[in-house]
């Protein structure tokens, strides 16, 4: 039976829902092989076997009481072997301990078996990296049941290993109950002991020191006495000789009364056990048993406790002593690899996490950390290794390991600054983390959503929070924002889950003025009751702020604050600390400073950001070297915040001081960013031509730095300085492209054909330029791995639809005849000329080598609108956009020359537009933020269309972008609830859209003296436009 979902996107996404109607009874077999000739041998699952024949073992209840033992549950997980091809050695023993019980239901275990299968379950446990496996954690259950069930009954070596499993379960209250119950401790006479035994009643001495130690419980004076005699009966059999491993015993016995000691907080307690055993330590232990002091030299790390090194690795994490931290973990990690007892002090995931969280730990050995610990390992330490590239996969393995709640949090961290391909591609391989279910994914949650609503289910609406949350993770952003419509119902309360999903595609998907709708849903749901809601109420609020701050919406993130700041952590208090030192300098920060004081501390590190960006002469204060206060010794972490302060300020010439004075390991790509940031928002003149010349070398090779550079130099009106440093540089084949292109935008020369491009961004600039010469320009373009790649994706649309999706060029850049003869190059033209240019008003000013204003109209790229304008003007030399109007809109676009300062130029534009209230929740129109920010002014309302023409007001910004205010035009008024008709063409009809019809423009330049108003106006009049203003 196949059927389709009735959501309409569901529907289009075309995926096939298969119900299998199975028989009533069938018999599954696991798999078949002929011993001999007439011999047939049937494996099967004992589990499956039981359930056909009636023979269904009883799951297990949560608590289970020492005496009677339960029945053996022996299930084998099918989590254990996710990513191993071997069956584990402790299925098989319990898989043994089955088919004896299957054969004999009413007989026990053979003792052999049963201790084996104790091992097993005891060598797994040990093992850090597995120990907090979910199969792991029903280990101790299964040890519970086996020796409840022995045939023969328990004896000292069984009750030895059960009391083991039960202390690396962490069942410590349990080993102090069965270890004070059992015979064989209390008994009065040791030497009822036998000498085979020894070692297996020192094993349960030492789990219940340790257990004693852990739960912080005290030594009963008559365990006291029972443990001192069965130490000295271990020393009498080890006087005997041919006692090796009760020896190794007796000494992992006295490492766990050093451990006891080292963490009892009862100053009596401690001097009452060193008293009674400190007679039984050997004189070669002596030095190190029992020790108070910390000093230990390195050269005795193989003599001394564990205790002693537990100590050691504390005060190296205290005193950020890396190197000797990471000694110890390799120490450790070779005495657990040597002997295996000593992993019951757990020392190397301790230590691993120390290790872990420290800040200069190379990944190689955050690598070593996970492979040894991998589950043992904190949540927050596995965390922060995953942050880097080389060791994300291996944590997020072990993350699904793991499973439930702080997992699944733990690995939305890990994803976090990764890309959305990364989300859905350890989704398809995982699973949900969250329920430990490998077969969830957003496919399945969808398909099961739709056979419920097939089925008439009234329920349905239960699993739409976990289909949300799947899709939100998988980076399904355009079908997640359809089905969150489903979710919003006035008679029900919402979920937090859905919350956290809404905030996470927010972010991912740039759409920050979504934050109101995650203030709504979180208003409509009730109080966190359990601690995963209120980690999802936690994840929403960040997930929200980080999303503002990427869009620089400091006012939106302020008051998104002001509403949950008194229930937020501090990992939200940080962020929006970081919004603050994101403010520009006339903003109200310091009202925003004080508001973050008042919920928490501000870390020194954005306070100083604020004094950079604010006062960078006091930060910058001289020393007596002559070297800058608190640049010299301070970290590449702190530096790289005094850098971001210096570029918000812009102040260049302290951030480059700051950049030169730092080690040369020190200058990576983001304080080259910082300074070039600061290049750029210094003010006009204040940036020399020599600036380029003095930049670290490691900018000539990155293209994304030399970019940066590019838009420094158009700024302040510099390009010939950067061309010059640019031809310095020309043995790096990107700052041979840059050089090019910056030639191309001086003069127009086109870079030779056997010099072949490859970076996107040149190509762009150089093809998308309005070229004033009717001959169409040509580039040479080499075909990269990632070009390759992406053509391969787009084969079925062909060239155009290649090179439209991955160069961002209009499809008139592509040849008609394409030359083939070289394989690895390919030729592209630059824009052809588009839209009539008979019309008398078209070109409606025209300023030989400055610039020309001309009327788009509608349904005409700007780019190739403005190409014909250049030939059409002949304005001379290179003339760049100003701004950029979609297909759909019309007006006045303004082409600059290139040698004007872009921060010379500030515009005003008088625009008008139809917006229309997306909702029914949306704010009045006259009461939206943007009405008043963008000097609104209502011109025609059309009530059947529930839309309202206004016209409004934008301007340049600070920072050099020319049309600022006109970019944000949309999100502003998406974020109170409304839209624009007739941006996209899909919601009106194409001629639809913004019209431009006034521009006012402010030149300071060298050439003119002060500054030049000049004022540009349009007497067309869209249809729309005039057809609101006629009623």
């Amino acid at each position: 039976m196949i059927f389709y979902s009735p959501f309409s996107f569901l529907s289009n996404m075309r995926m096939p829902l298969v119900i299998h109607m199975a028989p009533a009874v069938m018999r599954r077999f696991t798999g078949s092989r002929l011993i001999g000739p007439r011999c047939c041998h049937i494996a099967t699952d004992s589990h499956v076997f039981f359930q056909l024949y009636g023979r269904h073992m009883e799951p297990m209840n949560e608590t289970v009481p020492l005496s009677p033992s339960p029945p053996l549950k022996l299930e084998v997980s099918n989590n254990s072997s996710l990513f191993t091809s071997q069956l584990p050695a402790w299925s098989k023993a319990l898989k043994e301990l089955s088919a004896q019980l299957y054969a004999a239901p009413h007989s026990g275990f053979r003792r052999r078996s049963a201790i084996h299968a104790l091992e097993v379950l005891n060598n797994a446990l040990s093992l850090p990296h597995e120990r907090r496996m979910p199969y792991c954690q029903s280990f101790w259950h299964k040890a519970l049941a086996i020796c409840g069930n022995i045939d023969e009954g328990e004896d000292i070596r069984s009750a030895a290993l059960l009391a083991t499993v039960l202390y690396y379960g962490d069942k410590h209250k349990r080993v102090l109950a069965f270890a004070s119950n059992v015979q064989w401790l209390r008994e009065k006479r040791a030497m009822s002991v036998l000498r085979e035994d020894t070692q297996y009643i020192l094993r349960l001495c030492i789990v219940y020191v340790l257990s004693s130690s852990f739960v912080g419980a005290s030594f009963r004076p008559d365990m006291v006495e029972c443990v001192k005699m069965h130490a000295e009966n271990a020393l009498r059999v080890m006087r005997g000789g041919e006692a090796l491993e009760t020896a190794r015993e007796y000494r992992v016995f006295l490492y766990a009364l050093d451990w006891y000691v080292a963490h009892c907080g009862n100053i009596d307690a401690r001097d009452f056990i060193r008293r009674t055993f400190d007679p039984l330590v050997s004189d070669r232990l002596r030095p190190f048993i029992f020790r108070t002091d910390e000093g230990v030299p390195v050269e005795a790390f193989k003599k001394v406790s564990p205790a002693s090194i537990l100590r050691m690795g504390e005060r190296c994490r205290a005193e950020g002593n890396t190197k000797l931290l990471r000694q110890l973990f390799t120490e450790v990690k070779h005495r657990e690899d040597v002997d295996d007892r000593y992993r019951l002090f757990k020392l190397s995931s301790s230590l691993g996490n120390m290790l872990s969280l420290m800040s200069d730990v190379d990944s190689r050995t955050q690598s070593d950390i996970v492979a040894c610990c991998g589950t043992s390992l904190s949540h927050e330490a596995l965390a922060k290794i995953g942050g880097s590239s080389r060791n994300c996969s291996a944590v997020l393995r072990v993350l699904w390991n793991i499973g439930g709640e702080e997992a699944y949090f733990a690995s939305r961290q890990v994803l976090f600054h990764r890309s959305p391909e990364e989300a859905l591609a350890f989704q398809n391989e995982c699973g949900d983390v969250l329920l430990a279910d490998r077969s969830l994914v957003w496919e399945t949650a969808l398909r099961s959503m739709s056979e419920s609503i097939g089925r008439g289910d009234i329920n349905w609406r239960e699993t739409l929070p976990t289909a949300l949350r799947l899709l939100s993770d998988a980076g399904k952003n355009s079908v997640f924002f359809q089905l969150l419509r489903e979710s919003h119902r006035e008679d029900e309360t919402a979920s937090l889950m859905t919350a956290s999903a809404l905030g996470q595609a927010t972010r991912r998907s740039g759409q920050w003025w979504r934050a109101l709708d995650v203030v709504d849903m979180i208003a409509a749901c009730d109080p966190p009751r359990t601690t995963a809601e209120d980690m999802f109420l936690q994840d929403a609020c960040l997930q929200t702020i980080y999303a503002l701050r990427d869009a620089k919406r400091w006012k939106e993130a302020l008051a998104f604050y002001t509403s949950f700041a008194s229930i937020a952590l501090p990992p939200i208090h940080r962020l929006f600390c970081s919004v603050i030192c994101g403010m520009p300098p006339s903003s109200p920060w310091e009202a925003a400073l004080t508001v973050a004081q008042t919920y928490g501390e501000v870390p020194e590190k954005f306070l100083r950001t604020l004094r950079c960006a604010r006062t960078p002469d006091a930060v910058m204060c001289a020393s007596t070297e002559g070297a800058p206060l608190g640049l010299g010794t301070s970290s590449l972490k702190s530096r790289r915040f005094i850098l971001q302060g210096f570029a918000e300020g812009g102040h260049w010439h302290h951030a480059l001081q700051c950049v030169l004075q730092g080690a040369e390991g020190d200058v990576d790509f983001s304080s080259c960013v910082s300074l070039l940031r600061a290049a750029q928002r210094t003010s006009l003149g204040s940036l020399p031509g020599t600036f380029f010349s003095v930049l670290p070398d490691c900018v000539w090779g990155s293209a994304g730095l030399l970019r940066l550079c590019l838009l420094a130099a158009e700024a302040h009106g510099i390009m010939g300085s950067l061309c010059d440093a640019l031809e310095k540089h020309e043995s790096h084949e990107i700052a041979t492209e840059y050089l090019s292109l910056t030639r191309f935008l001086i003069d127009g020369r086109l870079p030779p054909d056997d010099k072949p491009l490859s970076n996107r961004y040149v190509i762009y600039r150089i093809l998308m330029s309005p070229l004033p010469s009717s001959s169409p320009a040509k580039i040479r373009v080499k075909w990269t791995k990632d070009a390759l790649a992406a053509f391969e994706s787009a084969r079925h649309g062909g060239m155009k639809a290649f090179v439209q999706s991955y160069f961002r060029l209009h499809p008139s850049c592509v040849p008609k005849k394409l030359n083939r003869e070289n394989s690895k190059t390919f030729a592209l033209r630059s824009v052809m000329p588009q839209g009539s240019l008979q019309e008398c008003n078209t070109l409606v000013a025209v300023l030989p080598r400055m610039l020309a204003v001309a009327d788009k109209p509608s349904g005409t790229s700007t780019h190739a609108y403005a190409r014909a304008v250049a030939q059409r003007a002949r304005v001379g030399p290179m003339h760049t956009l100003a701004y950029l109007l979609s297909s759909s809109s019309s007006g006045l676009i303004l082409l600059l020359s290139s040698s004007i300062p872009t921060k010379a130029v500030r515009l005003e534009m008088r625009i008008f537009l139809r917006v229309c209230p997306l909702g029914p929740s949306s704010i009045p129109l006259l009461s939206t933020t943007f009405y008043t920010s963008y000097k609104m002014e209502v011109v025609a309302a059309s009530l059947p269309e529930v839309s309202v023409t206004v016209e409004a007001t934008c301007s340049s910004d600070t920072d050099g972008l020319m049309a600022g205010s006109l970019y944000r035009l949309k999100e502003s008024v998406s974020a109170e609830g409304w839209g624009i008709c007739g941006v996209e063409t899909d919601e009106a009809a194409a001629e639809e859209g913004l019209h431009v019809a006034a521009l006012t423009l402010r030149l300071l330049h060298d050439e003119c003296e002060g500054e030049r108003v000049m004022l540009f106006e349009t007497t067309n009049v869209p249809a729309w436009l005039r057809q609101a203003c006629d009623e």
